[in-house]
């Protein structure tokens, strides 16, 4: 990251920090763009709606590349190429090598990794993406029920070991998504140890039927997960951690994914997901978040016009303050420009480092024979 990138960031956070205690209606524009490029997918997921309604009629290659230009205009730090499964779009590797000759400088792509041959890996790589979110729900036959697709975890995770060959060659960024949900919640501590085996980062996304691609009783079902089954799954991971934290989730995370389903708001934690990103979905409404409809059309109004709207203004300093129906999303950025939180995190791991000391102290005085 540039010296300039990292006053731009530090920057945003500083204002963000205005925002809840001085200025709350300090107008703090978006850094990040969250493009779904379509509602479709090639998977069944049980946890998500989008594949349940066909969405038709969606912006053609032209209209996406004037909201990239927009975009690098406007400026965005960063564009998130998202879905549905954006691979599905047959002008995916086009937009996204459009976004990098536009001016944007960082990409990303969030992919089920069905399609994510060796060649289209190459085309995208080439087209400059370099940071991926791959979801994986779980060993073998959990994450092909989930997904509703027999052989879903065998290509997925083929197609994720190729991604992680290229990391080192690339300086890639890829995390490893798993949907926290009733029917998998008791295969978590089986992904952290995938996760650790791959040295991948896990992420936790916790799933909600309060999101726009996820709306639907059948999703709701999959939100009621046991708080036994819960506890013992973060526990578990927690054991896990202690003994090798890396590529795991903090310990902030796993306590926050602790009280997420008795506690969808926790308005302790002000939303900076919703300050941080602009959504742009795929038949062109722009703005409002996760959980909130858009009010816009890109067809209408530009993307300066829209942001830069009162209307705009009013709707993300409600949502910063969470006022809204509560979701989750990205709760660990939420988390992460909390001082609180490092403190947290920091405390856990020098009581790790204490009882590291100890059991080799103990190891010393009272050696095995």
């Amino acid at each position: 990251m540039s010296i300039a990138d990292t006053f731009r960031l530090c920057g945003f956070f500083a204002r963000l920090w205005l925002k809840e205690r001085v200025l709350p209606d300090l107008h703090v524009r978006p850094l990040v763009a969250e493009l779904f490029l379509t509602e479709n997918c090639n998977l069944r997921c049980v946890s998500c709606a989008c594949w349940r309604h066909a969405s038709e009629d969606e912006l053609s290659t032209d209209e996406w590349k004037n909201v990239l230009c927009q975009l690098a205009r406007l400026p965005i730090y960063k564009v998130n190429f998202t879905g549905g499964e954006p691979l599905i779009r047959s002008d995916a590797v086009e937009l996204m090598e459009f976004a990098r000759k536009a001016g944007i400088r960082r990409t990303h792509l969030n992919t089920n990794a069905i399609l994510l041959t060796p060649a289209k890996l190459a085309a995208i790589l080439a087209a400059g993406v370099r940071s991926f979110n791959i979801s994986v729900d779980g060993p073998t036959a959990v994450h092909d029920e989930i997904r509703g697709r027999n052989g879903a975890f065998e290509r997925t995770t083929r197609h994720l070991r190729d991604l992680l060959d290229q990391r080192d060659r690339y300086g890639l960024k890829v995390r490893l998504s798993f949907t926290l949900m009733r029917s998998n919640v008791s295969s978590l501590p089986a992904i952290a140890k995938l996760a650790q085996r791959w040295h991948v980062p896990l992420y936790l996304n916790l799933i909600t039927d309060r999101t726009f691609l996820f709306r639907d009783p059948a999703v709701a079902e999959e939100t009621q997960v046991g708080h036994e089954a819960l506890a013992s799954a973060l526990k578990q991971v927690e054991e896990i951690a202690r003994k090798d934290p890396r590529w795991l989730p903090r310990y902030s995370d796993l306590q926050y994914a602790a009280r997420h389903f008795d506690d969808l708001l926790q308005c302790s934690v002000p939303c900076a997901e919703s300050q941080l990103k602009l959504m742009i979905h795929s038949h062109g409404e722009i703005g409002g978040c996760w959980a909130h409809l858009p009010a816009f059309n890109v067809k209408e109004l530009s993307i300066e016009q829209v942001v830069d709207s009162a209307h705009y203004r009013r709707e993300h300093a409600r949502l910063f303050r969470k006022d809204c129906v509560g979701c989750g999303s990205n709760y660990s950025l939420n988390l992460r420009w909390r001082a609180r939180t490092h403190v947290e995190d920091l405390l856990w791991h020098l009581q790790l480092r204490k009882l590291e000391v100890e059991r080799r102290i103990d190891a010393v005085q009272h050696p095995a024979f």
